[in-house]
């Protein structure tokens, strides 16, 4: 049986669900005035796209809706929830949700005092016709909903602010919200008039290619080979190109980007022939570069261009000497002496290299020994006078360099965050650790801090990870033959097994290595998904190895799919470990029950944003020590409400915090952790899981094995690892002109 049904917009389960479009969205039902019927009913809305019509649900929003009621039931904590679902087969909005002008009004200081809950007010009160009585400046039909020095002071504001026309017509584009705010913070009241004039600037603003298209096609006319369109396109690409971690592209391969934006060639329209054209003119534009490098996105020559900069100035600025070199050398004797260990050659060139230049490079492989230079060279910074800052990409990298080396390391995130321009001097270096994974976007925000005076030290390994965000530096930096650096190739930390197939796959060559499970280091083959029930499995032989040894293990994964992906290995893990442990729950007022959050007493946790209130940092690994049997309310020092406490974890820096509610959308299970998170850790013994894909690399495989103090065990698919490891690493396909710059500024 069909229902129609009038209804307000909650909130959005799904947004373009299955990547089809559509929306599923709960609702309030309402009658004609806007008023809820039932303040304990709601109805769960499934639409297609084509219902839709192109229209964006959002929050807020009043639809009338047609379809076929259900009833689904929910189990949260062990009770059965009913809901109901209609799947929608006619959909018509029937107000907008109005967030345009309630965000403009909540977040403009001119508005002081009317935040969401009042500017929502005025909307649902007043809908369309708020724009009229704020622009009539009729102050009585405000007061009927705020009090009457409220709505002069609203009044007051529109007058000096307020902008109808754009509001409105950003409403009527069918922007959302966060792209609205953006392009009506830049342009203003202008915002009309320079999107008229170029539809393409939205992409700028992180609209996708199809939003601002559709839009310059549809509302402004724009052509098909119109240049304008040709320039957004090009300016797309770019982006696209920078997303997928490079910075500068040759010609050849934007045509083949191109064709991904703008489709196949027609016979009405050969866009290639056009493009050279169109290339030129986006010069004036400021969207994109081109130079000898190839087509750059403007802002990734922008970061590009201030490295080079930082570094050029390093290497071409005179400066003496720290100390005499017989003083260096008289300190690493006294340091060798007073550590008991003896120093390689490359080592003492290290020390002395770095105590002559103001920028140099400390490369080499793991356990080569980069730790007990820094050591030794601190002891040089010392004696001259010269103040040391330690930082690292990872919180876990960081807390290991300030182990390492007994001195404070921060992460470099931290200290952009706090750190003020203009407070290094001559007399003060940076330490920069496993600097391969340290992107431009990072790098130029750090040279930009720093200014040209402090001396600047990087150390990584280019055979490691490159970055997750765009650019190389470290490895890009390596190719510059005018850098010093200083590359340590004696492995120290450890010998035997471990270390002779990890300078294997670091060159690039396959070692042989035993199916057992108590070498120091074996290949397990088994499959992802075996056609024989016979077979062992990828997850359960990682489950069946880390119950050996659990207290000393740590699962790192290529990627987080799949079967040999972090979700699928650690709900196993918790399945098969903490089942029947307490879990973690929290208060689910829609229901008026206790929901499960999805962890256990027991269970390893990640933190995967830094949370530096809380004294945690992305990667930071614990274990839940305790659950509360109810939420318990947590004061600070001031004796203020600080949060409810759902239970107790001991994290890795030895500290025991609580997880409140705020926090669970920043943690995960931490059984199986990515590579990534694991750079610059180590740990006792260390599995891991492998299978063909496209994350598969060399670099991968061979940062993986060297996290292990002890023992590695990889498991899965070694013909496709074997295939990964003789592969050129992924970086090296990474096109990037920070290595360009850097010589050009030199000549």
């Amino acid at each position: 049986m069909t229902v129609e049904q009038t209804l307000r917009v909650t909130s959005i389960r799904s947004q373009n669900p299955r990547g089809i479009g559509g929306c599923i969205f709960s609702a309030k039902p309402i009658d004609d005035q806007g008023r809820v019927q039932d303040a304990t009913s709601y109805i769960v809305v499934k639409a297609t796209a084509s219902v839709l019509g192109g229209s964006r649900v959002e929050p807020g929003q009043w639809w009338r809706v047609a379809g076929e009621p259900s009833r689904r039931l929910l189990e949260v904590n062990g009770y059965q929830i009913a809901e109901t679902q209609i799947d929608a087969s006619s959909a018509a909005l029937l107000r907008p949700s109005g967030e345009h002008i309630v965000a403009f009004m909540a977040d403009s200081p001119a508005f002081e005092g009317i935040g969401q809950v009042k500017a929502r007010k005025l909307w649902e009160a007043f809908g369309e016709s708020l724009y009229h009585h704020l622009d009539a400046g009729n102050v009585a039909e405000l007061a009927k909903i705020l009090k009457p020095d409220s709505a002069a002071q609203v009044i007051a504001a529109w007058v000096q602010h307020g902008d109808s026309c754009t509001l409105q017509w950003l409403q009527a584009q069918g922007f959302d919200l966060a792209l609205g705010r953006k392009v009506l913070q830049f342009f203003g009241a202008e915002t009309v008039q320079m999107l008229e004039e170029d539809p393409y600037r939205l992409l700028s603003f992180c609209a996708t290619w199809r939003q601002a298209d559709a839009l310059a096609r549809s509302h402004f006319g724009v052509a098909m080979d119109d240049p304008r369109r040709l320039q957004g396109a090009i300016e797309e690409a770019c982006y696209r190109v920078f997303a997928a971690g490079h910075t500068s592209v040759l010609t050849s391969k934007l045509m083949d980007v191109l064709q991904s934006v703008l489709g196949s060639q027609t016979q009405t329209f050969r866009w290639r022939s056009l493009i050279q054209t169109a290339v030129s003119q986006g010069l004036s534009n400021g969207s994109f570069v081109v130079g000898p490098h190839g087509v750059q996105p403007l802002g990734a020559m922008v970061m590009e261009r201030q490295i080079a900069q930082a570094v050029a100035d390093r290497l071409t600025a005179t400066v003496p000497a720290l100390l005499h070199i017989d003083d260096v050398e008289e300190l690493l004797l006294a340091y060798e002496k007073a550590e008991d260990i003896e120093l390689n050659p490359q080592q003492w060139e290290a020390v002395r290299l770095a105590a002559t230049k103001p920028f140099v490079l400390i490369t080499g492989g793991a356990g080569v020994g980069k730790t007990t230079v820094l050591k030794a060279l601190y002891n040089v910074y010392d004696r001259a006078g010269i103040s040391v800052t330690q930082l690292a990409l990872a919180g876990r990298a960081a807390k290991r360099m300030q182990e390492a080396t007994g001195r404070p390391a921060s992460t470099i995130a931290n200290f952009l965050r706090n750190g003020q321009e203009g407070s290094f001097d001559e007399r003060s270096v940076v330490i920069v650790d496993e600097a391969s994974m340290v992107d431009i976007i990072t790098m130029s925000r750090l040279c930009e801090l720093l200014g040209p005076a402090p001396r600047l030290v990087l150390v990584g390994d280019p055979a490691q990870l490159m970055p997750v965000g765009p650019g190389l530096v470290l490895h890009a930096l390596t190719q510059v033959p005018q850098v010093p650096v200083a590359q340590l190739t004696v492995v120290k930390r450890y010998g035997g097994a471990i270390a002779a197939a990890a300078a294997a796959i670091r060159e690039g060559r396959w070692p042989e290595l035993p199916a057992d499970p108590e070498a120091a280091i074996g290949f397990i083959p088994c499959s992802a998904r075996p056609l024989d029930s016979a077979e062992d499995a990828i997850p359960e032989t990682v489950l069946h190895l880390y119950r050996q040894d659990p207290a000393n293990t740590q699962i790192l994964c290529a990627r987080r799919n799949g079967p040999d992906g972090t979700k699928e290995l650690n709900a196993l893990f918790q399945a098969a470990l903490t089942a029947e442990a307490k879990p973690v729950e929290v208060w689910d007022q829609r229901h008026e029950a206790y929901a499960r959050v999805g962890f256990h007493l027991g269970d390893p946790v990640l933190c995967t944003r830094n949370l530096w209130d809380r004294g945690l940092q992305n990667g930071s690994l614990g274990v839940v020590v305790q659950v509360e049997d109810e939420p318990r309310m947590l004061t600070n020092e001031n004796g203020e409400e600080a949060g409810l406490a759902l239970a107790w974890v001991d994290w890795d820096d030895g500290v025991r915090r609580p997880i409140v509610e705020g926090m669970l959308d920043d943690l995960e299970l931490g059984y199986a952790i990515t590579v990534h998170k694991a750079q610059g850790s180590q740990w006792p013994r260390v599995i891991v899981p492998l299978t063909g894909h496209r994350l598969m690399d060399r670099t991968l495989v061979y940062t993986a094995v060297t996290r292990a103090q002890r023992q590695v065990l990889l498991v899965g698919d070694e013909s496709a690892v074997k295939a990964a490891v003789e592969r050129e690493p992924r970086a090296q396909s990474r096109q990037v002109a920070l290595d360009l710059h850097i010589v050009a500024l030199l000549r």
